[in-house]
């Protein structure tokens, strides 16, 4: 049976790959601050932790992966969207944080991973559209998922044993498009002006949908895309 990890699992997008991933018969083990109730009754392996916390994220996951010789997949899907705005309006303390749990906790779990002695054959890390191109107003977010999109290269370049994969779901209507959607001052920003165009139609599905397609080509990506590219789902075909 094939074992997953995947962080952020209490709300949203890895809310919903837990749960797809849990239907598929998988063994899923899920780290997020909140416990997920209903998915830890249906079989989720969890544990709760402050991913910017590194030592209480190596000493948790040490834990939950305990009995684990073998990861088939990661899914480092955690992350915050952080301030919206110009960047020069925002402090380095607040983009510092942003980068803390977009960027330094993945790094903090993939270094306990792969050097843990467990086999890890393929590795995905969340990205998004923002860290290829720059869009004024995502600022912190878009520089933590370019540096993610860099860091997803080195650790595929070092690690030839593991796939990696940069992939970017596209936009997915969870509560993280509540905060940009409602932005006062969104009329400055086309980005965020096209965001809220989309949501609610096919171009923004909801977080189930995007974890079912996850889902499907998720295993094709290591004989599909080269270890540590980038990917888009959108680039795939729907069905």
């Amino acid at each position: 049976m094939n074992s997953v990890f995947v962080t952020g699992v209490s709300a949203g997008l890895g809310r919903s790959m837990a749960t797809q991933f849990l239907s598929a018969g998988y063994i899923v083990y899920g780290v997020s601050r909140r416990a997920p109730d209903d998915l830890i009754a249906n079989g989720l392996k969890f544990a709760a932790v402050d991913l910017t916390d590194q030592e209480a994220t190596e000493q948790t996951i040490n834990q939950l992966l305990a009995d684990l010789p073998w990861l088939d997949l990661c899914v480092l899907n955690a992350g915050i969207l952080g301030p919206i705005g110009d960047i020069r309006d925002h402090s380095v303390d607040e983009l510092r944080h942003v980068l803390e749990v977009n960027l330094w906790a993945n790094k903090a779990i993939l270094d306990w991973l792969l050097q843990s002695g467990r086999a890890v054959k393929q590795v995905v890390a969340i990205s998004s559209g923002a860290g290829i191109d720059a869009k004024s107003g995502f600022s912190g977010y878009a520089i933590s998922k370019a540096a993610l999109n860099m860091m997803v290269q080195l650790y595929a370049a070092e690690n030839p044993q593991t796939h990696f994969t940069a992939f970017s779901p596209g936009p997915v209507d969870t509560a993280m498009q509540d905060s940009i959607c409602s932005h006062p001052e969104s009329i400055r920003y086309p980005a965020i002006q096209s965001l809220q165009a989309r949501r609610g139609t096919h171009e923004m599905p909801a977080a189930d949908a995007v974890a079912e397609r996850f889902a499907r080509i998720v295993h094709l990506l290591p004989d599909q895309v080269a270890s540590g590219a980038y990917a888009d789902i959108r680039d795939w075909p729907s069905d």
